[in-house]
Parts: structure tokens; C-alpha cells; sequence
């Protein structure tokens, strides 16, 4: 006996919030809506699972063999290990290039996809990992990665299925803290920034929190979820998993608000595909339904809810089961009376591979068009519109970095997580600026690095031709020395070219370290005694406005401590600063000095992030931007002065970020 069931899985999850949709910014090459072409365009069928009795799946697995497929084997092996680690509860830390854990220091990650344990010599990938360390079998590590990556197995397995009446509860999956992975491959995939913020702060889409997936929220007329999508956000081959959550409502499938004006609707097979047309037509921003496949039932219920929509757009896939699938629909929306017409990518697949491939391909030559000589008159006209239309779209893509920003800085000054990898990078580019950085964290999560191609050729270095349009933005002072412009940033590993100059390496006990302690206290604002009866290295008393020093402590633990309370000292700005308090501005000082001993390799601890979020709670967007960029601008100062110190004029780092905001 066979049964036909949806292919879907459940997930617990919460409610979202209420639908709205900010239009999106980006212009890319394409046609104008005015020009609707009549060419069908197509999708894929909808997929069904064959589903047999439980006597019969028991037989297929009894004399099946169990074997793993090589794709499946080549997902495993190149599991993300940090990403795996941190899911598992090790306690990573990032040194130089590869990465370590607190709790095995002997363990060194390189490449994200390979280890090697140093005090026995042991090593492999991360099916070894899990053999290794957490005692599994090779099969049950190949399977835990498999599903860690979000990928179901192809070998048959023994099934119970479900009554053919019975239906499963549809329940969102639980999010993630953060979407920094979904921005990551949306903006991979060509997605403008602006469009994926639209879409998370609609609520509909956000990150799941067990294997990071893109799920697309479909909601009802009132905004309540209906329908989900997940779409894996590892791609292996231009595989990727798909798969609807567990009791979605294909009639409602994934439909953004409808415009009561506008007489037309976009109808879409993926929602990455109606993402893609919303990038290339910044003026569309509404009327437009994803079916998530062909079915129409989305469509339907579309028209349902809104009946003053009297023409259809087919936007589906251009390949062959699609033109089929879309004559179909045309046949049968014409004979309820409506205006039906096709809209295809001038070449490629889908709107998504032409957004990503805007050129022809070299075997499908663009098509040449006559155009009659205009006149001047309108010749002028049509420039004066152009260069309109270019300051508006500058204007867009800056308040859509500005955006991105906030969102950023907020998330740094609210997870403990988020602002100790700020603290990482910002340590590791010391001359950016705290909103920069935060730029580069959301565009970038594996960035290490980072500068402007002026920054590396002045390096002697230059960027990959591959990696000229994959550059993160940031704002950089203008050519012309008044305000800002948004410019590409590109990451260490985007290059080629020299070594870098390192920063000096500060060891206990050198003649380094003690010119170092020498330009360090002269950063000190206040009196600076000794004290062997102190508790701590270092303590600043904001009443006497004196810092004390205990000699009888290491010097990584003195440089650490004094770079701390000598920042406290300058928060305090003798006393001019009234909001002043120690246990308002530790954290921050702490901050400086972490920055500063990762700067010159001085070993301490992340400060206590535990009031991080109640440090933060009461401060707009600019405020605790503000308050990044008095820790970067205090480390900054007291770093530069400490690196000339210590280097020889000659080899002294050159201040190359200077046009940096």
C-alpha cells in the first residue's frame, strides 16, 4: 500500500511579528516592469514522498546495504569545525590563523575544515573529531554531521508513517540569536543588503537556530504564519537542502503585502528568486507571491485576498518542466477572465543565476538592438535624469549601510558573543573604526583583516580579480576631504602579494616590554605611585585621582592591569566627566585593554560580558556607537604611541587607514 505524504519535518519554533516590507535599494542590469514580455517561463513539480508500509521499508532496509553516498561523505569531512565545536560547547579561541579551544590548547584548527592535535600527533577532519573526542562510531559521526549540516540521508531507512487523515502541527523552527549566516549567503547569492533587512524585519525570514537554515515565513491576511520554507545555507555542487516545515499551509505559501493600487501580481517559484527580481527592480516592493514550487494554491488565496487584481506576471524558472507548468496556469487563469502574460531572465535559469551572471554567457551572445540617433535636446534630458536617478541610488545604498551598521553596533553591544569577536577584530585593525568594523562583521563574519585596495597595494599586496565584486562596504573619507563615501573593503585573504609587518610582540622581561610600560604611562592623566600591598597589579582611585602600582607582578599582568586603570583614569577626565563611575566604566576600560594586549601579544582574559547587555540597555543606535569609538579612539592612541616606542622609525607600522571613518 503507498501512501503520498508531504516531505516535511517538525520543528518547535515561536510567533513572529507583524508583516511589513521596506522597499530595497540596489539597481542592477535589467528591463523595465513597462515591457511585459509574452514568453512562458517555468517551474519545477511539486515533489511528493513514496511512503510505504512498515513491512515494507522493513523488508527494503533488511536487504539494502548500508552505505553512505559521496556527496554525503564529502559534506561531512568538510564540516565547519569552529562552527561544529561551538555547537558541541568548546570554548574557541582565534590565534593568529587558526583556532584553538580553552579546553584541549594542544588542538589547532586550520582552514576551518582540519585539526591536529599537537601533544599526541593525532589529527583528520571532523568525522575523526567525533570519533576522537566524543567517542562515536564512524557511522553515527557521519549521520550527527549529516544533520548538523541540515542535510537528510539518501540510504533507506525504516519509517512509521503517518495516518493518511492525520496532519502534523505547524510550528516555526527556533530561531538564532543573530542572522549573520543567512545575511552572509543571501549576499552571496546577490541579494542587496537592504532587501534581506526587509524581509528579516517583516518577520519573514530568519535564521533557525539548530542548523542555521534561511527559513522563509509565509503569512496569512492577518500576519500570522501559515507557511515556512527552509533553504540550507551550505551549498556543495549547487546542491543545497530545501525542504517545507512540517504542517505548512501550501495555500498560503509566501506572499508579500499587496499595493490596493497596483492592478498586476509577480508570481515566483522560490523565494530567493523573488528576492533576486526586488534587487534587480528597486521600484517593485510589493504585489508579488512565491509558491515554493508550482503549485498554485499560494496564487489563489493571493487573488482571494486581494480582488481588485485582475493581471497575472508568471515569473517562474525558464527550464523545461517550468514552460510547461506555466502554459498551464496561463490556460487556466485566462479562463477566469484575467490578464496573464511571462516575465523570464534574459538568459539563465532563474532570476537568481541571471541576478548573479547580469552578462551573457560566451555561447549566448547578447542581442544586438538598433537605436535610432537621438537628439540633443533629448540627449541632455536623458542625462539630467540619469545623474538624478545615480545621487538618489548613493543616497539609498549609504542609508542602507547606515542600517546595516545599527544593526550591527546594536547586536555587538548586546550579545557577549557578538562583542567579543568585535573586540577580536577591532584589536586586530586597530585604525578602523568601531563602526566599520561592525560594518565588516555583518557583511563578513570570517573576517580577519581588512582594508581598502589603497590600503594593500600600499602594502604591496592587490586583490584577487575573483574577489573585486565579493568586497564588504565601509565608509571612507571622500577624495575631495569633505565627509564620507562608501567604498570596498577586502579582507587578508581576498589578496595576494607581501607578508605584513606583525605588531611587536611584548614578552615578559625584555627591554620591549619596559619601553613599552614607559609610553604607556605616559598616557596616564593622573599621578602614578607603587604600592607592593596592593591586591590587584594596578588600582585607580577616582577620589585621591592617583593610580597605584604593584611591582611585585608579572608584566604582561602590570601591562594588562596598568593599560585598564589608566584608562578608567581618562574616562574619569579628572573629574570633568560628572556620569563618571567605576562600575560604569570598567567594561570599556577593560575593553581598551584587552585590545591593546592582543595588539602586542600580551596574554588576558575577555573582560566580564555579563553586564554587557545592562551597560547598553538605555543607549540609542548612535550612543553605543559613540561608546565603541571612545575604546577603538583611546586604544588607538595609546597602541600608535607604544608601537613607534618599541619599533624603529623604519619599521614602524605606516598609518594607512587614515582615510578610513
Amino acid at each position: 500500500m503507498v501512501y503520498i505524504t508531504a516531505n516535511n519535518q517538525s520543528l518547535p519554533g515561536k510567533k513572529q511579528g507583524p508583516q511589513t516590507l521596506s522597499p530595497p535599494v540596489k539597481t542592477t542590469k535589467a528591463k523595465s516592469l513597462d515591457s511585459l514580455g509574452e514568453r512562458p517561463t517555468c517551474g519545477t513539480p511539486s515533489r511528493a514522498v513514496l511512503r510505504f508500509s512498515q513491512k515494507e521499508v522493513k523488508i527494503i532496509a533488511q536487504n539494502a546495504p548500508f552505505r553512505f553516498s559521496d556527496e554525503e561523505m564529502d559534506i561531512a569531512k568538510n564540516t565547519d569545525l569552529p562552527d561544529l565545536l561551538e555547537h558541541l560547547g568548546y570554548r574557541l579561541r582565534r590565534v593568529g590563523r587558526y583556532y584553538t579551544t580553552r579546553e584541549m590548547d594542544s588542538i589547532r584548527i586550520k582552514g576551518r575544515r582540519t585539526w591536529k592535535r599537537y601533544s599526541n600527533g593525532i589529527g583528520g577532519d571532523a568525522i575523526t573529531f567525533l570519533q576522537t573526542f566524543e567517542g562515536k562510531g564512524f557511522r553515527e559521526a557521519v549521520e550527527y554531521l549529516l544533520d548538523f549540516n541540515g542535510r537528510a540521508r539518501d540510504s533507506p531507512r525504516p519509517a512509521k508513517p503517518l495516518p493518511e487523515e492525520e496532519k502534523a502541527e505547524f510550528v516555526l523552527p527556533p530561531p538564532n540569536r543573530d542572522t549573520r549566516r543567512v545575511f552572509a549567503y543571501l549576499r552571496k547569492r546577490g541579494i542587496d543588503p537592504q532587501v534581506i533587512q526587509g524581509f528579516i524585519a517583516a518577520g519573514l525570514l530568519y535564521e533557525d537556530e539548530k542548523y542555521h537554515n534561511c527559513v522563509f515565513v509565509g503569512r496569512d491576511s492577518d500576519g500570522v504564519p501559515r507557511f515556512a520554507s527552509k533553504r540550507g545555507t551550505y551549498d556543495k555542487d549547487g546542491a543545497s537542502f530545501k525542504r517545507d516545515v512540517a504542517g505548512s499551509d501550501k495555500k498560503v505559501a509566501f506572499p508579500i503585502p499587496c499595493h490596493p493600487a497596483i492592478p498586476w501580481v509577480l508570481v515566483f517559484e522560490a523565494p530567493i528568486d523573488l528576492m533576486s527580481f526586488l534587487t534587480l527592480h528597486p521600484q517593485v516592493c510589493s504585489n508579488a507571491v512565491a509558491l515554493c514550487g508550482v503549485y498554485q494554491g499560494g496564487l489563489d488565496t493571493y487573488l482571494a485576498n486581494n480582488p481588485h487584481l485582475n493581471h497575472v506576471v508568471l515569473c517562474l524558472d525558464a527550464d523545461g518542466p517550468g514552460l510547461e507548468a506555466a502554459e498551464k496556469l496561463r490556460a487556466e487563469y485566462e479562463g477566469r477572465g484575467l490578464k496573464v502574460s511571462t516575465r523570464a531572465p534574459p538568459w539563465g535559469k532563474d532570476w537568481n543565476q541571471y541576478l548573479q551572471q547580469p552578462e551573457p554567457p560566451k555561447n549566448e551572445p547578447k542581442k544586438e538592438e538598433s537605436t535610432p540617433m537621438a537628439d540633443l535636446e533629448k540627449l541632455v534630458s536623458e542625462k539630467t535624469e540619469a545623474d538624478a536617478l545615480w545621487k538618489e541610488q548613493r543616497q539609498m545604498e549609504r542609508d542602507a549601510a547606515i542600517s546595516q551598521r545599527d544593526a550591527s553596533v546594536n547586536e555587538i553591544t548586546t550579545s557577549p558573543e557578538a562583542y567579543a569577536r568585535y573586540l577580536e577584530l577591532q584589536a586586530d585593525n586597530p585604525l578602523s573604526s568601531a563602526g566599520n568594523v561592525a560594518l565588516v562583521m555583518i557583511q563578513n563574519p570570517e573576517a580577519t583583516l581588512f582594508g581598502t585596495r589603497d590600503r594593500w597595494k600600499r602594502l604591496g599586496r592587490f586583490v584577487a580579480d575573483t574577489e573585486l565584486e565579493e568586497g564588504a562596504k565601509i565608509f571612507v573619507r571622500s577624495p575631495t576631504g569633505r565627509g564620507y563615501v562608501l567604498a570596498d573593503t577586502y579582507d587578508v585573504s581576498q589578496t595576494r602579494g607581501r607578508d605584513i609587518p606583525a605588531h611587536p610582540q611584548l614578552l615578559d622581561d625584555t627591554p620591549e616590554m619596559e619601553t613599552a610600560f614607559a609610553a604607556l604611562l605616559k598616557y596616564s592623566p593622573v599621578q602614578v605611585t607603587t604600592d607592593r600591598n596592593l591586591d590587584t597589579a594596578a588600582c585607580y582611585d577616582d577620589h585621591a585621582m592617583t593610580i597605584a602600582i604593584n611591582p611585585g607582578c608579572s608584566d604582561s599582568q602590570a601591562f594588562s592591569a596598568i593599560a585598564a586603570e589608566i584608562a578608567l583614569a581618562r574616562f574619569h577626565d579628572r573629574g570633568a566627566n560628572s556620569a563618571y563611575s567605576r562600575e560604569g566604566y570598567d567594561l570599556s576600560a577593560q575593553s581598551v585593554s584587552y585590545i591593546l594586549c592582543r595588539r602586542f601579544g600580551v596574554e588576558r582574559e575577555l573582560p566580564d560580558l555579563s553586564v554587557l547587555p545592562a551597560q547598553y540597555q538605555y543607549l540609542d543606535a548612535q550612543q553605543r556607537r559613540e561608546a565603541l569609538n571612545s575604546i577603538q579612539d583611546m586604544a588607538k592612541k595609546i597602541g600608535g604611541s607604544i608601537e613607534r616606542s618599541v619599533l624603529p622609525p623604519q619599521r614602524a607600522a605606516p598609518a594607512v587607514q587614515r582615510e578610513e571613518r
